[in-house]
């Protein structure tokens, strides 16, 4: 478990799976803390945030990958650290073998700047449609999205935004998501299950499940850049 830190923010990574599995400002929660949590005799892990990579929700492309992918499930390797910044690399498994992943995590002042770099280093093309699952510690009586009206009766199916930005508050903080490579489609999303609320950075929502919507060809040699950062403002 690593931890990296600046101004109000702190943030604690695991190398299983590339999670951060606690966010905070302060002494506040700005992500919901990774947990276990159980109802009606089903257990499912639940906060912080992780990676979905090569995909986002399930495959019925290539019908072999997990859903949200496999590198969440997988130990990557510590490849730089720092106070406020920390690298972690993975190599890629099965038809993905001769992919590379890379998430570089930095914090500057009130900023989560989180970057997922994947290099194809084999000689066939591969398709990828990556997202960040954040859990933010909210609910939905707390939670405004500015320029949309997010309907209760719709969430425990996703929305879908179709922007690089989203600007948000809760009852605690002000935070801005902002796109700045390869982010195209917000994913809105929870289960109330408890105090969370899921705006998902992704490439193009479901690309590996819906036939209307295209993945990202990568092809030989090339590198893919996903980048974002989260902006918290304390209320």
């Amino acid at each position: 478990m690593k931890t990296i830190a600046g101004n109000n923010l702190r943030a604690v990574i695991n190398e299983e799976g590339a999670y951060l599995e606690k966010l905070t400002f302060g002494d506040k929660q700005v992500f919901f803390d990774k947990t276990d949590i159980t109802r009606e005799d089903k257990t499912k892990v639940r906060g912080g945030m992780h990676t979905c990579a090569p995909n986002f929700s399930d495959d019925k492309t290539l019908n072999e990958l997990p859903t949200h992918g496999f590198a969440r499930d997988l130990t990557w390797e510590v490849l730089e650290e720092g106070e406020d910044k920390l690298s972690l690399g993975l190599k890629g498994v099965g038809s993905y073998e001769n992919v590379s992943f890379r998430i570089d995590y930095k914090i500057e002042d009130d900023r989560l700047n989180t970057k997922l770099a994947i290099k194809n280093e084999g000689g066939e093309e591969k398709i990828i449609a990556p997202a960040f699952h954040p859990y933010f510690n909210t609910n939905y009586d707390e939670l405004s999205v500015e320029g949309y009206e997010i309907d209760k009766e719709e969430l425990p199916n996703s929305i879908f935004i179709e922007t690089a930005d989203l600007s948000f508050k809760t009852s605690d903080f002000a935070i801005d998501i902002v796109g700045k490579e390869n982010v195209g489609i917000y994913t809105i999303w929870t289960d109330f299950w408890d105090n969370y609320l899921c705006l998902e950075p992704t490439y193009n929502a479901r690309a590996f499940a819906d036939e209307s919507l295209e993945a990202y060809k990568l092809k030989a040699n090339e590198s893919f850049v996903q980048d974002f950062d989260i902006i918290i403002k304390e209320l």
